[in-house]
């Protein structure tokens, strides 16, 4: 049952503030009596000026990974470590809807590119429904920077990993990928093992999304059940990638920018081909990738 009015500015569902949800949280408060909120980057994720503060929801936190996959990649030595955010502190806090697990990361922002909105959008209950203390009194629209790499450098960055709260080892039986369905490959739906080639497949969905501004498979899921979601996926993919490569390449250079001149279309095709293999064996690995000559050209 609705508890609050609805609310149309792009902020977290308010429903979710119940028990086991999300923590309520206003411009001001104080965490571990260390951090003061001053902004909201995201859904359940709050910042201080020199730090980022993500509030895992009461449930999530009884089950989370995140801290000990964090800890483990910390503790560990490996080729990626300065591409994967590092845990500065976490603790636990409790509120009106449960225990809240918290991270403590950079906040990578430099003091000139800290946001400074404050919109708001206010809680209203419902008259039927008796307040309590489990939802604030605002909910703040998002404050994610937009456009501040327009004008950036492209080699001068550094791109690090922050969320690995669908993150599990490989011998985690008991674990499931939480890939967006759109982007779940051939294997998530047949009954095949699963292994990080799964991650390959979503890579290039993504690397799609991003060059063209639209996804690769675009599958309403909405009213639709599970099973006639996999069939409309299932059709999309061999209508895009199966039928072999040369119309995926005419698929792929009819949707690009202008400026993606003929040997870099064929070459940003291939790459995307070689990720898109119905066969996960046949998908390179992402050391593989890296080789590539689209990478190179």
């Amino acid at each position: 049952m609705r508890r609050f009015e609805r609310i149309n500015n792009v902020v977290e569902p308010v429903e979710e503030y119940k028990p086991g949800g999300y923590h309520p949280v206003h411009l001001g408060d104080v965490f571990h009596e260390r951090y003061e909120i001053i902004g909201k980057w995201s859904y359940g994720q709050f910042s201080t000026r020199d730090v980022t503060l993500k509030i895992l929801k009461a449930t999530a936190s009884e089950k989370s990974k995140e801290l000990s996959t964090f800890a483990q990649l910390s503790q560990t030595q490996h080729p990626g470590k300065k591409h994967v955010l590092s845990l500065l502190d976490h603790f636990k806090h409790n509120g009106p809807n449960g225990p809240h697990l918290c991270l403590v990361f950079p906040s990578m922002l430099s003091d000139g590119q800290v946001m400074t909105s404050r919109r708001t959008a206010r809680i209203c209950w419902l008259p039927v429904i008796e307040a309590d203390s489990s939802a604030p009194e605002y909910l703040m629209v998002s404050q994610r920077p937009f456009g501040m790499l327009h004008d950036a450098d492209g080699s001068c960055l550094t791109v690090e990993i922050g969320d690995l709260g669908g993150a599990f080892q490989a011998n985690d039986k008991d674990s499931r990928p939480v890939t967006p369905f759109a982007m779940k490959a051939p294997e998530q739906f047949d009954g095949r093992p699963l292994d990080n080639k799964i991650d390959i497949w979503a890579l290039g969905c993504l690397l799609f999304q991003f060059a063209i501004n639209e996804p690769l498979f675009s599958v309403m899921t909405l009213g639709c059940t599970e099973k006639q979601c996999r069939e409309v996926l299932r059709d999309l993919v061999t209508q895009v990638v199966g039928n072999g490569y040369v119309n995926f390449a005419v698929h792929v250079g009819e949707r690009l920018e202008s400026d993606f001149d003929g040997e870099n279309t064929e070459q940003f095709a291939q790459f995307l081909w070689s990720m898109l293999q119905h066969d996960p064996q046949d998908r390179p690995s992402a050391s593989e990738l890296l080789k590539h000559l689209f990478l190179h050209c």
